[in-house]
């Protein structure tokens, strides 16, 4: 083999985009999400049926879990970018496994609204962590490409855990069984980050003082819009569908 071509298959390797660090953080993202999604829809029912919270109750205590996640997202970035990103993923990651272990533990209306609400916190910051690692393992010149299908694994996750979650109670009426797949799962997610290998990043010794740019990004606020109302519709629907669906329509 002559040193072109030698240097031409090194070069189409190291741009390879299903490289197996970028594999094992779409396997992390996916069970991150997946054991988020296959408790979404079986939560209110859970409310109702375990602490008789009625739907405004319902509403309140599973909003927490977005309000925590809202605020801590502008500051993950920040954090982020600022310490070794594979400690911060994994400390997030770990938070976020743990909490799975609460709602088992949660033997009253206050204490799961309390632990749901705290879930929140390393949901966001462990999904910006993620992203922020899938971008250090992609080859520069398939970036776009590798966030693109990165971002397929979120959606794959939102598609099929809920009616995963949904069966596995049809057929079990445990609530319990599904907080421990759920734990499971997401143990499952943290053991896979915590295998991903991160090129080392040189320190910047000159940072520039701390603003409000470094968490709120004014030229995105447009996307943000977009994003929010996206979110809006959805989180709506997503507290009570299974209520409505069950009361409504008598789907079980």
């Amino acid at each position: 083999m002559s040193a072109c071509e030698s240097t031409t298959s090194d070069t189409l390797k190291s741009e390879r985009l299903w490289n197996s660090n970028y594999l094992k953080v779409m396997t992390s993202n996916f069970l991150l999400f997946f054991a988020f999604y296959i408790l979404t829809p079986l939560l209110p029912i859970y409310l109702d049926a375990q602490f008789k919270a009625d739907k405004d109750m319902i509403g309140l205590v599973l909003s927490g879990y977005v309000v925590a996640t809202l605020l801590i997202r502008p500051f993950s970035g920040f954090i982020v970018d600022s310490f070794n990103r594979k400690k911060v993923l994994m400390l997030c990651f770990f938070v976020f496994f743990i909490c799975f272990a609460g709602y088992i533990g949660a033997g009253t209306l206050l204490m799961f609204a309390i632990v749901r609400t705290m879930h929140g916190i390393p949901f966001g910051a462990a999904t910006v962590a993620n992203s922020t690692v899938a971008i250090d393992v992609l080859p520069s010149s398939r970036r776009n490409e590798g966030i693109g299908f990165y971002g397929l694994s979120n959606n794959l996750a939102m598609a099929v855990a809920p009616s995963i979650g949904i069966y596995i109670y049809s057929a079990t009426g445990n609530f319990s069984l599904l907080f421990w797949i759920a734990l499971a799962l997401a143990l499952a997610g943290f053991c896979s980050a915590s295998s991903v290998k991160i090129p080392q990043r040189e320190i910047v010794l000159n940072k520039p003082k701390l603003s409000l740019d470094h968490f709120f990004l004014g030229r995105a606020w447009l996307m943000a819009v977009n994003i929010s109302l996206f979110g809006l519709c959805w989180g709506i629907m997503s507290n009570y569908v299974a209520i409505y669906g069950q009361e409504e329509l008598g789907i079980t």
